[in-house]
C-alpha cells in the first residue's frame, strides 16, 4: 500500500509539472486548449477589426482630411465592412451557445475538439461572407463611405436607403440576431438558479463553486449583448444631423467593440493574471497550477501525452499512459 502510495503522489507531482508546463506557455498556444476561449478569442478578432473600421480608419480620415481610398474602390469597402460586422453579429450568438454548453453539459463542452470549435467559429465569418455577397449587388443597395467633414459616413443615396429596403433589412436582421443569445443566456441564468436552490434544499454544496466561476463567466457576454442592443436601439432612433451625428454613430460602434475586452478583464481573474504576466507586471506563479483548468473547461484530450496522468472524468481511477515494450500490454490503473 505504502509503494502504491508513493507512486500515486510521483504521479501526481508529474501531472503537475506538465500543466505547469503548459501554463507557461504563450498566451495563444494555451487558451487554444481553454474550450471557452477558443469562441472568445474568434469573436476578439472580430472586435480588432471592428476597431480598426469605425475607430482608426475614421480617425485617419479626419487627420489627413481625405477620404483615402478612391471612389471607384467604395462598394468593395463597404463589402468588407459589412463582412467584419456581420461576422461580429454572428458571434453574439455562437459564444451564448458555448456559455450555455460549458453550463449544461460541462464535460461534453470539455471534450470538444479543436477542429469542432474552430469550425463553429469560422461558420460566423463564412455565413457573414454569403450575406455580403448576396445583398451587396443588389440594385437597392446603397454604399456609405468615410466623408472627414462629417465626422463619419455618409450614403450615396440616402433616400434609397432608407425606401429601397436596405435599412428595414438591418434592422430585422439585427432583431433576428439579437434572439439566439437571449435564449442561450436567459437559459443558462436558469440553470445556474436552479441548480443553486437544488444544492441548498439537497444541503450540498457540490456544484455551487462553478455555478460561481460560470456566472462571472456569463456577466461580460450579458452586459456586451446589452450594450450592442442599446447601440442598435440608438442608430434606429436616430443620432440627430451634422457632423456629430456620424461621430456618435462611430463611438457607438467603437464602444461596442472595446467594451468586451474590457469586461472580460474585469470579470475574470485569469486574464487578469495573464495579461500582467504577458506584459511582464507580475511573475507566473507555481501554486494551484490546476486552478486555470478547472474553472474555464479545459479540454483534457487536448493535453494528453503518452506520459501523462489522465483523471478519469466517470470515476476516481487515475490511468497511466506509459509506452511499453509488449503490444499485449494495457495501461496500468491505480485506485
Amino acid at each position: 500500500m505504502v509503494k502504491i502510495a508513493q507512486q500515486a503522489l510521483r504521479e501526481k507531482q508529474g501531472e503537475g509539472e506538465l500543466t505547469h508546463v503548459l501554463r507557461t506557455k504563450s498566451h495563444t498556444h494555451r487558451f487554444q486548449d481553454i474550450v471557452g476561449y477558443r469562441f472568445l478569442i474568434s469573436a476578439g478578432f472580430s472586435d480588432i477589426l471592428l476597431l480598426f473600421n469605425y475607430g482608426v480608419w475614421p480617425g485617419l480620415t479626419i487627420l489627413f482630411k481625405s477620404e483615402i481610398i478612391p471612389v471607384a474602390a467604395r462598394h468593395w469597402v463597404q463589402l468588407y465592412l459589412d463582412w467584419a460586422w456581420f461576422s461580429m453579429v454572428w458571434h453574439y450568438a455562437i459564444v451564448g451557445w458555448s456559455r450555455w454548453s460549458a453550463i449544461r453539459t460541462p464535460h461534453s463542452f470539455r471534450c470538444q475538439r479543436r477542429r469542432a470549435s474552430y469550425a463553429l467559429c469560422g461558420c460566423c465569418y463564412i455565413i457573414a461572407l454569403v450575406e455580403v455577397l448576396a445583398t451587396h449587388f443588389q440594385p437597392w443597395y446603397v454604399t456609405f463611405y468615410y466623408e472627414p467633414s462629417s465626422y463619419g459616413m455618409l450614403a450615396e443615396d440616402f433616400s434609397l436607403y432608407l425606401s429601397g429596403g436596405q435599412s428595414a433589412m438591418f434592422l430585422a436582421y439585427h432583431l433576428a440576431a439579437i434572439i439566439p443569445p437571449i435564449i442561450f443566456y436567459s437559459w443558462s441564468l436558469f440553470l445556474l438558479v436552479n441548480r443553486r436552490r437544488t444544492a441548498i434544499k439537497t444541503n450540498t454544496h457540490i456544484h455551487l463553486g462553478n455555478s460561481h466561476i460560470e456566472s462571472r463567466l456569463l456577466l461580460p457576454c450579458v452586459i456586451n449583448m446589452i450594450v450592442f442592443i442599446a447601440g442598435q436601439v440608438v442608430i434606429t432612433m436616430g443620432t440627430g444631423e451634422g457632423k456629430w451625428a456620424g461621430c456618435m454613430v462611430m463611438l457607438v460602434f467603437c464602444t461596442n467593440s472595446a467594451l468586451n475586452p474590457i469586461l472580460l478583464l474585469l470579470c475574470s481573474e485569469t486574464i487578469r493574471k495573464q495579461l500582467l504576466v504577458t506584459i511582464g507586471i507580475r511573475r507566473s506563479s507555481l501554486s494551484n497550477p490546476e486552478k486555470c483548468t478547472s474553472t474555464i473547461y479545459r479540454n483534457p484530450i487536448a493535453t494528453r501525452s503518452k506520459d501523462e496522468t489522465m483523471q478519469s472524468p466517470l470515476m476516481g481511477v487515475e490511468v497511466r499512459l506509459s509506452p511499453t515494450p509488449s503490444s499485449n500490454s494495457e495501461p496500468s490503473t491505480h485506485v
